[in-house]
């Protein structure tokens, strides 16, 4: 039992204190319920505890982070792409907290490429396939000239590619041309916001939005999706970056704190919580409790990203705190 410091959870915007049990979320509360129900509860001392990140799109190879990297960023999963070889490699060296959804690479002969349950393909392989794979797929795309082709090949097989949970990976900023297809293909996509992206326009036509990261922090990820001519709000950057990315992948559950749901979340000292506005003729940001919206870190570019701390009574704090 943890209390004593802001908990993102949706059930109660107001929360202080999180209990587990079984690996298994089993409250979310208030101080006083929390320490009526265990005397011995951890106080977080004004930290902040949200659900694991969800690193969305992670290509393996020559300076990739390795899974160690990923836990000390604030990722608990992470979905990868790459070789079989490079699979196994990352599985083997990973630490066991950190969860991993494993796309391993087929090229465009199928007779000749075990098809798993999930695999990634570029997407010259992708169009050169005779049929479309009945798994999940997830495609990488390379230039907007590309995204056309594959958002033609899979366009009247629309239904075969939702139920198998097809994904598309942009490595690139995309047109705004191509919103209005993306969001009606209900294939989920996984892009960098740090590159220029209509990521509002993509979430107001119904787009499957996730996160990969190029920036080592999960937090500035989430800010190069707020700030910009086509920011989002930042609840919606942070679904993103957690319970969208789940749905990605197959697990509609994932990424929320709430009664029941896994116990997977992350402890981050920060300056302040608030709750963005609106209304862009107001200030940005406003810490007014009468939202009942949970709170977030401030996202400003002049206020330093959340710091990761250690979960548990032996949380070592920087130097000063």
């Amino acid at each position: 039992m943890y209390f004593g410091g802001d908990v993102y959870s949706s059930v109660d915007p107001f929360a202080t204190a999180l209990g587990t049990k079984d690996g298994k979320v089993s409250f979310i509360g208030s101080d006083e319920a929390a320490l009526a129900s265990d005397p011995d509860a951890i106080n977080l001392d004004g930290d902040f505890l949200t659900p694991g990140f969800v690193h969305a799109g992670l290509t393996l190879g020559e300076g990739a982070p390795d899974g160690d990297r990923l836990v000390e960023f604030g990722f608990t999963h992470v979905h990868i792409l790459g070789s079989t070889e490079d699979v196994q490699d990352f599985r083997a060296s990973a630490p066991n907290e950190l969860t991993i959804v494993a796309y391993p690479e087929i090229g465009s002969v199928a007779a000749t490429d075990p098809i798993t349950d999930k695999a990634s393909i570029s997407a010259d392989d992708f169009l050169a396939l005779d049929e479309m794979p009945e798994n999940a797929l997830y495609i990488r795309v390379e230039s907007n000239q590309r995204l056309g082709e594959v958002l033609d090949r899979v366009r009247d097989h629309t239904a075969l590619a939702q139920r198998n949970g097809y994904r598309l990976l942009l490595n690139f900023s995309v047109d705004e041309g191509f919103v209005a297809p993306l969001g009606c293909s209900g294939i989920a996509i996984t892009l960098d916001p740090v590159q220029p992206q209509p990521l509002a326009q993509l979430l107001s036509a119904g787009a499957q939005l996730s996160w990969t990261d190029s920036q080592g922090s999960p937090w500035a990820t989430v800010r190069s999706a707020v700030v910009g001519e086509n920011g989002v709000g930042a609840r919606a950057a942070f679904n993103a970056a957690t319970r969208f990315a789940h749905r990605a992948a197959g697990n509609p559950d994932g990424g929320v704190l709430a009664p029941g749901a896994e116990a997977d979340y992350v402890r981050w000292q920060v300056e302040r919580l608030v709750v963005q506005v609106a209304d862009a003729r107001v200030a940005a940001w406003s810490t007014d409790p009468r939202s009942g919206t949970p709170g977030l870190p401030e996202l400003s570019p002049d206020v330093a990203l959340p710091t990761r701390i250690a979960v548990g009574e032996d949380a070592q704090y920087p130097e000063g705190r």
